[in-house]
């Protein structure tokens, strides 16, 4: 019961996310609303003048509700700024804005899952709104919804640069959470497919239904695959809802094998997956707005059946409830919130909108064994690389006393040109991004602008046309040659403006060269998640399927011996010769299965090891020499009389992991073990040598001298499972793999394999003092 309690407590200490937080910048008043006369429809003026506003405290949530609601809220800006206002609520019908400045109209936006996704401005599947102010200002904000389903609306208001990162750190969260999802569904099909178990394929299909429920619930299956059909959104929440539901259901039945450890809970789960049945058919004769909080009501009595259910057999001492319960409660409870939510009973909040997620990972996770630690480290690494990347550089200018010294000194490239793209001004910023130290050498050596352009002409053209026709032409990324020749990638905003008759041009012109490099890094880095999470799934499959299916056949040959010798004892007709076979077939199939059972137990120790290879790492102060001599003397007892060559200073000394450095010496002891030709009565050798390479870092190289690699081969050393030794006696291929996550990430070094004709010989450059 301690891991219920737990789960219990994390729940409320999660924070909220729909509570009012502060915006520096804004100040926004409380929610209003008023219902709109069924049969008045009233514009946005109508609205002004006649609506009596109702204050909301908290968050607007009515529930399912068939009325029109006009929602306002007061935004006062103190200081120039960009702003969104955000509604992280995908599955409205009708949502129309209207922003004014100052009793104005400025901008508004019709939206709403009922319309065609190609008509938003935005292409995000919540729906946005972007603000600009110059100096201090007042807005109002006027909304309009018309919804069959949850009648709410989750309001947030975020710097521009702030939603950016939001936008960016949730597209991270999602693509790993479907990644996840995917993955492991096709895993467990694979699994399915070798051992025919049910379970297996009863969770591919819960998975795979809730994939296509929470495709449908957060919007991006609309902006995916049907974004020209928006009638398909008035079914595909509620009927991947019930899907789901027969799905969890039967597979709750089959996990915790109620027929047998609980006959009356499996006639109560069937009953349920009836109730679905019919709920199902009422969503195409009721209408939605009461067929589906029904679902809803079914769902949520799903969910509390699941939870007590695996509770009562736990109580029961029925091992697999305890950790299907500890599994699916954070699943089931957070997608309990997001149900009430749905039928206006609470908030928005940070559990009940991810709470379920989690839980589903949770659970996902849970059924694939040591592979998901070693997923979930990677993605968090990856998404905090990724933050790193998308890390604002941009700096505010501060204390500037008149628009020339703003335009002299900004950060950014400042430009003017006539008619026939001459520049007739320029920064000091700008003339640098072109690779001139000064302006007067940029305006003197330039005449042509078209002269520096690397990129397409057409794109050029565009951007002038864009200028021409509206005046202005925003966020135009192109590359240009600088005085130097080099290439750099610029994002040129661009106006277009009269005088005296004359027309001319003028814009900003910012260096976003780090920005591009940055992009392509990050897109490399998902390329390498992608093809860990390909390597680590298919490394699952070499190294189990085949003890595994081996042990199947094995127990089949078994029960075939069982039924031959109860013949024969049946039909009197046994002798001694007969039990004398059996005992045989048990001997050699139990000694098969045994050794099938080892071979898998070492593949789940290794996966343990790489997985929790950074645990317990703490830095301290070593001499190197020590660190050596103490590792070579723990190894002594496997390398016999073993000859090992050691050049390092006694003196020298480092701030770094001494754990991670004897771990990696004994790994590569034992590869040099593994391949030496000490059959071949050769005399085996290891040469460990360390330099320092400069004040700051040092240099560790491990050489032996037996049968080495293939040139060819060396570029796949670090690839997991890679190995020369394969076979069922062969070896797993995580060793290399396991050196190369702590040279490179623990201590922050580089990893070399130089090939010096025989033998095998390995190169890390690391940090002399660990930050």
């Amino acid at each position: 019961m301690k891991y219920l309690l737990i789960l219990l407590t994390l729940t409320w200490l999660v924070p909220s996310y729909g509570a009012d937080i502060a915006v520096p910048g804004l100040s926004l008043s409380k929610i209003h609303y008023w219902i709109e006369p069924d049969d008045q429809p009233h514009s946005v003026n109508e609205v002004l003048e006649e609506a009596q506003w109702q204050a909301v405290e908290g968050e607007l949530n009515f529930g399912y509700s068939n009325a029109t609601i006009w929602v306002m809220q007061e935004i006062h800006a103190y200081r120039k700024g960009d702003w969104v206002m955000h509604v992280p609520y995908p599955l409205l019908d009708y949502l129309d804005l209207y922003l004014f400045k100052e009793d104005e109209l400025i901008s508004s936006l019709q939206s709403g899952d009922a319309r065609p996704f190609s008509q938003r401005l935005v292409k995000v599947p919540d729906f946005v709104l972007g603000m600009s102010n110059s100096g201090p200002t007042h807005f109002r904000l006027i909304a309009r919804i018309e919804t069959q389903g949850t009648m709410m609306l989750p309001l947030k208001w975020w710097p521009e640069i702030a939603y950016a990162e939001h936008l960016a750190k949730e597209q991270i969260i999602y693509g790993a959470y479907y990644g996840v999802l995917v993955v492991m569904a096709f895993y467990h099909l694979f699994i399915y497919l070798v051992i025919r178990e049910r379970g297996y394929l009863f969770y591919v299909l819960t998975v795979s239904s809730f994939l296509l429920l929470q495709l449908s619930f957060d919007g991006r299956g609309f902006a995916w695959f049907w974004p020209d059909s928006p009638s398909i959104n008035h079914y595909s929440f509620p009927v991947s809802y019930c899907l789901y539901q027969l799905a969890v259901l039967t597979f709750m039945s089959t996990f915790l094998r109620l027929s047998n450890s609980s006959p009356k809970l499996h006639k109560y789960f069937v009953s349920l997956r009836v109730i679905v049945l019919i709920n199902l058919s009422l969503l195409f004769v009721l209408d939605y707005s009461v067929a589906t909080p029904i679902i809803v009501l079914t769902g949520m009595l799903a969910i509390v059946s699941g939870l007590i259910s695996g509770a009562y057999l736990w109580i029961k001492g029925y091992k697999a409830a305890r950790y299907f319960t500890c599994a699916w409660a954070l699943f089931l409870g957070g997608l309990l919130l997001l149900n009430l939510r749905g039928l206006g009973i609470g908030e928005t909040t940070w559990f009940s909108t991810y709470g379920y997620l989690m839980g589903s990972v949770l659970e996902v996770l849970f059924l694939a064994f040591s592979l998901a630690d070693r997923i979930s480290t990677a993605t968090q690494e990856r998404r905090d690389t990724e933050k790193a990347l998308i890390k604002s550089k941009d700096e505010h200018l501060d204390a500037l006393q008149n628009y020339q010294n703003l335009y002299e000194n900004s950060p950014i490239g400042n430009f003017q040109s006539d008619a026939e793209y001459n520049l007739t001004s320029v920064n000091l910023a700008c003339a640098k991004i072109f690779g001139f130290q000064h302006r007067q050498d940029m305006l003197d050596n330039v005449t042509d602008i078209r002269a520096y352009l690397r990129s397409n002409i057409n794109d050029f053209k565009t951007m002038l046309k864009q200028a021409l026709e509206n005046g202005n032409s925003n966020n135009n990324e192109l590359i240009i040659k600088t005085n130097s020749g080099e290439e750099r990638w610029v994002s040129i905003n661009l106006r277009h403006y009269k005088t005296n008759e004359t027309m001319a041009f003028e814009g900003t012109i910012q260096d976003i060269t780090e920005r591009k490099i940055a992009e392509k890094l990050r897109a490399e880095l998902d390329q390498e998640r992608l093809m860990i999470m390909e390597q680590f799934s298919l490394g699952i499959a070499n190294e189990i399927s085949m003890p595994l299916g081996s042990n199947v056949a094995t127990t089949e040959y078994i029960n075939q011996g069982v039924s031959d010798i109860l013949n024969l004892q049946n039909a009197q007709r046994i002798h001694t010769e007969d039990y004398e076979k059996f005992t045989s077939l048990i001997a050699q199939s139990m000694k098969s299965v045994t050794e099938n059972q080892k071979r898998m137990s070492k593949v789940v120790k290794r996966f343990k090891e790489v997985s929790s290879w950074q645990q317990d790492l703490k830095a301290s102060h070593i001499k190197v020499y020590e660190l050596i001599e103490r590792t070579l003397e723990s190894q002594r007892w496997r390398m016999g009389d073993w000859k090992v060559d050691i050049d390092c200073d006694p003196e020298l000394r480092m701030y770094t992991y001494e754990t991670a450095i004897s771990s990696i010496l004994v790994q590569l002891i034992e590869n040099a073990l593994l391949h030496s030709f000490v059959d071949e009565d050769q005399t085996p050798l290891i040469k460990i040598r360390v330099l320092e390479e400069d004040k700051d870092t040092i240099s560790i190289s491990f050489t032996d001298n037996g049968k080495g690699i293939k040139p060819e081969l060396v570029k796949n050393l670090c690839k997991p499972f890679f190995t020369t030794i394969k076979g069922p006696e062969g070896h797993i291929g995580l060793g290399l793999y396991m050196i190369y996550n702590l040279v490179c990430q623990a201590l922050k070094g580089r990893l070399f394999f130089p090939v010096k004709g025989q033998g095998f010989s390995i190169q890390m450059v690391i940090p002399r003092h660990l930050e």
